[in-house]
Formats: structure tokens, sequence, C-alpha cells
């Protein structure tokens, strides 16, 4: 009945002579004649690359639990939600292999969704991956309430509320459902593997009319992945001379980077990741590297952090909590440009020395290693105040203040 519900609109059609919306449903129809899916568009290489580093960039980060407190925030390592993330998503899943897959998801059809399963005590359970074929949002006009069609792995048809779907999406037109990069990639991916160039050759001279014919003709007969294996039969004085087809025809070279470089950019992918180095430095693949995080990577994270952090909380908790990707690893430089920006970090007191342990993943030395200095021999922030003003004025007050400040520090060590 759900699903009935879904096509009624839809005109009927038969198998002889399929209607477009009806083929849709397969996958995209490219203009070489290619129906290009979402498997066959992994078989090229450049795609399955692009989606597999999207797709590792975003697993390998942390997904952290953090709460508001007077003084800013903490992270918080007990919440449920923090062992769903960090620990086990569902029995099946680690959290690697959950982010994977739901970036896969999104990258491939367009669409990621995320099933919430509740404990009794109304928290987070288990997050639980929709096959995204089969799932489709639906808002319903009369209540202007959203929900969610899928089928259970058996064919049974679910119909879920919107507060029990996390959904993630790649570029949308109409707010609701993403757009799969797959599909708007469709041309170049279809032409990549359709049939190359050439030149048709004849003594005989044709009017303009008659190699518009002949032209449309040939592509129809000999374009796409079909009629790649076909004999071609040419009408006498007709010859076929290929145009760029030995692999060291420094055309068809410069062609098939010309198309892995067009679906690099579909995915937002600097072209030093899919090994093209052609022009690189190390100077611009190092910025290149910082771009990838800030223009590629950060927008899909911050879509992560608020969706969860919605969906994942309950109301009262979401005045307090929320998620945030770790960024550490992918910012982290050789260790002697870390040691050069933790020592600027800690004497500006910007940092606490856990704080810098924490951040290279070692254990932190206690309270005390919570307290910020500031580099006035390393006196604790609270009364660097009143060291300068004892500094300034000299004599008796400043050797008072200067002992009364290193028996605090001393104290805080």
């Amino acid at each position: 009945m759900i699903f009935r519900q879904l096509f009624k609109n839809q005109d009927t059609t038969d198998l002889k002579n399929p209607s477009p919306w009806f083929k849709s449903l397969f996958g995209y129809q490219a203009a070489s004649g290619e129906k290009v899916t979402v498997e066959s568009s992994l078989g090229v290489p450049t795609v399955y690359r692009c989606i597999n580093i999207l797709a590792n960039s975003v697993a390998m980060l942390p997904f952290q639990v953090f709460k508001k407190t007077s003084k800013g925030r903490e992270r918080d390592k007990v919440h449920q939600v923090s062992f769903v993330l960090e620990r086990r998503p569902n029995p099946y899943q680690s959290p690697f292999k959950f982010k994977h897959l739901i970036e896969t998801h999104r990258n491939t059809w367009g669409n990621a969704y995320i099933n919430i399963h509740w404990g009794v005590d109304g928290r987070t359970k288990e997050l639980w991956v929709l096959n995204p074929a089969v799932t489709t949002p639906i808002v319903d006009l009369k209540t202007n309430q959203l929900w969610y069609f899928t089928s259970l792995p058996d064919g049974t048809p679910v119909k879920i509320p919107d507060d029990d779907i996390i959904h993630l999406t790649t570029l949308s037109t109409d707010g609701l459902k993403g757009k799969p990069p797959i599909q708007i990639a469709r041309e170049s991916i279809g032409s990549s593997q359709a049939a190359h160039s050439g030149i048709l050759k004849t003594q005989q001279p044709l009017n303009k009319e008659a190699k518009n014919v002949l032209r449309d003709a040939w592509e129809e007969a000999n374009t796409g992945l079909n009629n790649a294996q076909r004999i071609a039969i040419l009408d006498a004085g007709l010859e076929f001379e290929k145009v760029g087809m030995p692999l060291k025809d420094a055309q068809f070279i410069e062609g098939m980077k010309f198309d892995k470089g067009e679906i690099a950019n579909i995915f937002n992918i600097p072209l030093h990741m899919i090994n093209e180095l052609d022009r690189a430095t190390f100077s611009n693949i190092e910025q290149q590297a910082l771009d990838f995080i800030q223009n590629t990577l950060s927008p899909i994270l911050i879509q992560y952090e608020e969706e969860f952090s919605y969906k994942t909380f309950s109301f009262n908790e979401q005045k307090r909590y929320y998620l945030k990707f770790n960024l550490t690893s992918l910012l982290r430089a050789d260790s002697k440009s870390r040691a050069e920006f933790y020592k600027i970090m800690l004497d500006t007191g910007a940092f606490s020395i856990n704080k810098v342990l924490d951040l290279e993943d070692m254990d932190g030395i206690g309270e005390y290693g919570d307290k910020h200095r500031v580099d006035l021999n390393h006196v604790s922030i609270e009364i660097a105040d009143e060291y300068q003003l004892a500094k300034a004025s000299g004599g008796l007050t400043l050797k008072t203040n200067y002992e009364k400040s290193r028996v605090k520090s001393n104290e805080n060590i």
C-alpha cells in the first residue's frame, strides 16, 4: 500500500517500449548511450578513487561529544551518544566502517539515511544505515509531516518518521533530496567509455546534408559500450580512420586526463590526490591539502555535525550537548612545526599542558596540567597583572610579588 502510493501518479508503461521515467529507475542515460549506474560508475577508477578519498577522510576523523560549561566546553566521553559514535554504532559496524558507508552512500546516491534506534531511557542506542536505493523522503501535504519510506531486507515496506532519521545529502535542488554526483558526471563518465573520435573518408563528393546524415548514422551505430565490440560495415568507398586512439598518441592521453580532471572537479578533489602530478610542486600540494580540508571536507563535516547533534540528543540535551569532528589528525604537521606551534600556544596562555598532551594522544598530568600560563616566568594568568605592576614599581614590592608568583607557580606544578 505504501509503495503503491508512491507511484500512483506515474504514467503506465510496458516493457517493450518503456517510458523514460521507468528506465530512469535503473540508472542514468548518458549522451554516449551508456547506462551509468552506481555499480558501473564505481568501475571507473577516477570515480572510485574520488569517492574513496572522501569516505576515508570522513571515516578517519573522531566524532566527539562536547558539553557546554560555564567556562566554555568540555568533552564528554561517557555520554551514550559518545559510546555509539566512538565505540559501536550498531552490532555489525565499527565507527570507521559506519562513517565510511555513510559517506559512500552520500556520494554515490546523493543521499545517506541513518535510522536511530532509541533505548528505554529515550537516548540513542544504535544507528543503522538504510539502503538509499529503496529509501525515499515524502512530505505529507495534509500534515506537513516528513516521512521516510523504505524497505527492509526481506522486502517489507516501512514508514519512518523524520525524528528517527538522520538524512545527509549532496547538492540539492529541492531542499529535500540530494542530487547524485554520478548523475551530474554521467556525461563525462559515459563519454570516457564511448567510442573514440575518427574520420570517415570517401572519394565521392558529399554536400552538407549528406555529411550530417552520414555522421549521425555512424554515431548512432557505433557509440556506447553495447556497440563497442560490434563490427562496422562500411558502404563502398567509405573508409574510417581513427584519431587519437593509440595509447602513445599525445592527444588521447591528454583527453583521458581531461576526463579525470572533470570527474575530480565534480567531487571537488584536488588533482594531486588522484595522482595527477603534471604541474604539482611540494608547496602547491601542501596548499591544496589545506584547501581540501577547508573547501571540500569542512562543509561536509558541518552537515554531519548539525544533523547528528540535532537528531541524536533529546530536546533538553540539545541545549548543552553537541558533536564535533576532531581535525587534529588532518592538520598535524611534522614534529618540529608542531613543537613550535605548541610553544606559541603555551606561552600565550591559549593552551594548557594537558591540552597539548591530549592533542598528541598522551595522558594528562592531572588537574595542575589544566592551568593556563603566560610567558612571564610562566606564572599563572590570574596573577599576571599583579606581577607586571610589581615589576614596574621595583624594589621590595617587586620582590614580594615575584616571590608570591613563584610560590603560586610552584604550587601548580
